[in-house]
């Protein structure tokens, strides 16, 4: 799909979810390149324009290739955040990879000494089956499940008295 037929079904009623998935890529993807190609949202006339002055060189390009600034394209093409539609940051944080990243700064350690609580047959079995499939070792994992709990609860980290 070249970017020209991106263009015309935009305007003509798709989506752009729908146009990425009708190019197979990403919709981020494509906000980028249609922003990288010099083309914007008119909300006046509320269709998707083409601003720069290079048509048949810019439109022509295929919209799974790399999409880079023309130079005609340069003084068109807004890199600030007004031109793309604004990215909700929780919705997108990706708790499973922060929990990897946490588990890896682990110092395993300090996680020799042993230490007892208890938990419900339930919790148990899900921390253990979370530590298999992750491949985590489970005192690691819970220390960090923890110290994740007691960031939310804005509970501080007591440091071992006397």
């Amino acid at each position: 799909m070249k970017l020209i037929e991106a263009l015309e079904q935009l305007n003509n009623g798709k989506s752009i979810a729908e146009v990425a998935a009708m190019a197979g890529i990403n919709k981020k993807d494509l906000e980028r390149k249609l922003a990288n190609a010099a083309i914007e949202f008119d909300q006046e006339e509320n269709e998707y324009k083409y601003k720069g002055i290079a048509p048949e060189e810019s439109l022509s390009r295929d919209v799974k290739s790399k999409i880079v600034v023309l130079l005609a394209d340069k003084p068109f093409v807004k890199k600030k955040q007004e031109n793309r539609t604004p990215i909700n940051v929780e919705e997108d944080f990706d708790l499973e990879y922060k929990m990897f990243k946490d588990y890896l700064k682990v110092d395993h350690s300090l996680l020799t000494e042993k230490k007892t609580f208890f938990l419900t047959e339930k919790m148990y079995n899900t921390i253990k089956n979370l530590s298999i499939e992750k491949s985590f070792k489970i005192n690691a994992l819970v220390n960090v499940l923890l110290q994740r709990g007691l960031e939310y609860y804005k509970v501080d980290l007591k440091e071992k008295d006397g």
